[in-house]
């Protein structure tokens, strides 16, 4: 071989050389490239573990950067995008186009499919969903999760008939893999009654109560059928088969009880709700969502509350000793404003958690709504007594004292609520504006409004202290200015606030401007279903002074129906007139 020959030899192996070398690096970069993304995925699962979710998105990110050709980590990461996009069309489509990957590489991803079509139907892509529905049907016909969603998908076409058909086909698969349903009989009442095939509908019906003979879900399925197709007497017939086989299905009971009611069977629906509240079989919950149902539609009708509190009563000789018979029990009399009755009721439910202070602030709630300050005062003074941490109870039994006027009283439990440690300052002006209602009833007003501006500073939006040192001012002929701008702070905090607004009103009265004051009075009225005494006498003065004398007449009476021993406003009444204190 001559020197030419040889150079030429060792070039060619030179060159193989550095290709060889360029592909093993090459390859060893890969690998690198490779574990370093294998490492970023699962440094990424155990950040989600810690629930780093930040830190998760940035990693699964990196890892999917590294290595694009791993669908699957794709998939991970478009579903976060989805779920970070918050609407953003563009962001959404980047997520969804990360799963489509996966499942257009690995379709026989079963669970990666499954999650692949939830997602589509959910942002409302059915045509993206029912190609993973049909391809996994494909790939798994025997599956009949599978088979339900993509019966499901057509039908919802429901102006389609080749697609009701094959949903059809699909359905009956099922079935004979996994025996009837009332799941597979909705789904195929669905496909008929969409192609007004009421005849078979009803076949299939009929045929889920042959299959099912035991079950009352089949028969009220049926009977609910039957009533909206307008056929009450087949409906009622099903209802009653259904009380028959099961006299413990709750659902039956409450059906039939619906079905009189809706069809203004009252003497029906009446008996019907008694009957269900004496079955021993029937569970209490379902009893109590039949009697919820009877008072809602009941409660207004004067002439229904004696027949409610027999069901009441029935139930409460049945479970004396159950918390949500007494709760439902309550909750009816505060919708009838019978305060009282509903505190009994939740006295019998403290009996049975008596450390449970919501319980505590309910009841004392519901007596001072009853207007029995006297044992609002008795509960509170116990409750206070009981959580010695919490300081509302403290205020509570103040603020009954304050409405007795044992103003002293009143004080030493705001001071107790005070002493408790931790409170914040929003729960200070409360009571310190609370002290100044008690010194301004004490008469001593320059202590009073030295405890309102405390509070205000406290608590810059307490509206209500604000709105009580407007009016006291107002009362004492102070300065009307600063008594006014107050008022409207208030009123910028809590604008539908009827005493807020009476208080305004009654400022802008005092000042002369008649007819503002006549604008938010008429606004306080509106804001009130149960207006006082004050209120009615402020609106016959204003109105008295915008030349409106009757409808000022109106409104004494009305205050004075409410307070009788006012002397001013029998003056007013007997002499039609507007008279100064």
């Amino acid at each position: 071989m001559n020197l030419s020959k040889i150079l030429s030899v060792f070039g060619i192996l030179a060159m193989l050389a550095v290709v060889n070398s360029e592909a093993r690096q090459k390859k060893w970069q890969d690998e690198a490239q490779s574990r370093r993304a294998d490492y970023m995925f699962m440094e990424a699962q155990r950040q989600l573990s810690m629930d780093n979710t930040d830190a998760y998105f940035e990693l699964i990110k990196r890892a999917y950067q590294l290595n694009p050709s791993e669908t699957s980590v794709g998939q991970d990461l478009g579903l976060y995008v989805i779920l970070l996009s918050k609407g953003d069309s563009q962001k959404t489509a980047e997520g969804l186009e990360l799963l489509s990957n996966h499942f257009e590489a690995n379709p026989d991803d079963y669970y990666g499919a499954v999650l692949y079509g939830t997602i589509s139907e959910k942002l409302g892509d059915n045509q993206r969903a029912n190609g993973v529905w049909e391809k996994l049907h494909e790939i798994y016909p025997t599956k009949t999760d599978v088979s339900l969603r993509l019966a499901d998908a057509y039908l919802a076409r429901t102006a389609d008939s080749i697609s009701q058909s094959r949903a059809l086909d699909l359905l009956d698969a099922v079935q004979v893999a996994e025996g009837p349903s009332l799941q597979l009989t909705a789904r195929k009442v669905v496909s008929y009654m969409s192609r007004r095939d009421t005849v078979n509908a009803v076949n299939e019906a009929r045929e889920l109560i042959k299959n099912t003979p035991r079950s009352p879900e089949s028969r009220v399925y049926t009977a609910d059928l039957y009533k909206s197709l307008g056929l009450p007497d087949s409906a009622l017939k099903y209802y009653n088969e259904a009380c028959q086989v099961d006299p413990s299905s709750g659902l039956a009971f409450y059906k039939r009880a619906e079905f009189y009611k809706e069809t203004g069977d009252t003497v029906a629906y009446d008996k019907e709700v008694y009957r269900a509240l004496e079955l021993p079989d029937l569970e209490l919950n379902t009893k109590l969502e039949i009697l919820t149902g009877y008072v809602r539609e009941q409660y207004t009708d004067s002439l229904k509350q004696p027949k409610i509190n027999e069901l009441f009563g029935k139930l409460v000789d049945l479970y004396p000793h159950d918390a949500s018979v007494h709760d439902l029990y309550s909750s009816y009399f505060v919708a009838i404003d019978d305060y009282k009755s509903a505190a009994e009721q939740q006295e019998y439910v403290l009996d049975t958690d008596i450390s449970n202070e919501d319980r505590w602030r309910g009841l004392i709630s519901l007596y001072f709504s009853a207007g029995d300050y006297d044992t609002a005062y008795d509960k509170a003074h116990r409750a206070a007594e009981m959580f010695q941490s919490n300081p509302l109870f403290s205020l509570l039994a103040g603020e009954a004292a304050s409405i007795n006027n044992n103003y002293d009283e009143a004080l030493k439990w705001y001071d107790q609520a005070l002493a408790v440690e931790d409170i914040n300052d929003q729960f200070k002006s409360k009571v310190v504006a609370a002290q100044g209602d008690v010194k301004y009833k004490q008469k001593k007003s320059d202590e009073a409004f030295e405890l309102y501006d405390k509070a205000i500073k406290l608590d810059p939006t307490n509206a209500m202290a604000m709105n009580n040192c407007a009016y006291f001012m107002t009362e004492s002929g102070m300065d009307l200015d600063k008594a006014a701008e107050l008022s409207r702070r208030s009123l910028n905090i809590d604008p539908d606030n009827e005493s807020s607004l009476d208080t305004y009103a009654w400022i802008m009265f005092k000042k002369g401007d008649y007819k503002e004051a006549k604008a938010f009075i008429d606004r306080a009225m509106e804001q009130t279903e149960s207006p006082s005494a004050e209120l009615y006498q402020h609106a016959g003065d204003i109105y008295f002074m915008n030349s409106d004398p009757d409808k000022a007449v109106e409104f004494w009476e009305m205050a004075a129906e409410l307070d009788p021993d006012d002397e001013l406003l029998q003056k007013k009444l007997k002499h039609k007139t507007y008279f100064y204190k």
